[in-house]
């Protein structure tokens, strides 16, 4: 006479069991993030402006934050992880760049 239940595993945090509506998606998130930056990059390198090359970045995070805190939350984390992602892809374009031309001097 005991209550058991049946074991659930745990779910990933980007998968809510019940998506609220209009709380959008993660990936939409993550490919507004990317071309937020694309776009955003390209627009000030055809300014000639370099000074504002730190606003996409600083637009996808105030973006995010206000979305995951605001009626959007699973945007708000695509916004995130897709800054995320970008600094990553940017970090490995760094260090083969690095690779390539230590080589050089051997």
């Amino acid at each position: 006479m005991s209550d058991h239940q049946p074991y659930e595993p745990p779910q990933s945090p980007l998968s809510d069991p019940e998506p609220a509506p209009g709380g959008g998606s993660v990936w939409g998130g993550i490919g507004l993030a990317w071309l937020l930056m694309v776009v955003g990059e390209i627009i000030i390198v055809a300014t000639r402006i370099p000074l504002l090359a730190l606003l996409p970045p600083a637009a996808i995070l105030v973006a995010g934050i206000v979305m995951l805190a605001g009626s959007n939350p699973r945007i708000g984390k695509g916004l995130l992880l897709g800054l995320a992602s970008f600094v990553a892809v940017a970090l490995l374009l760094v260090a083969a760049c690095f690779g390539m031309l230590s080589g050089i001097h051997e």
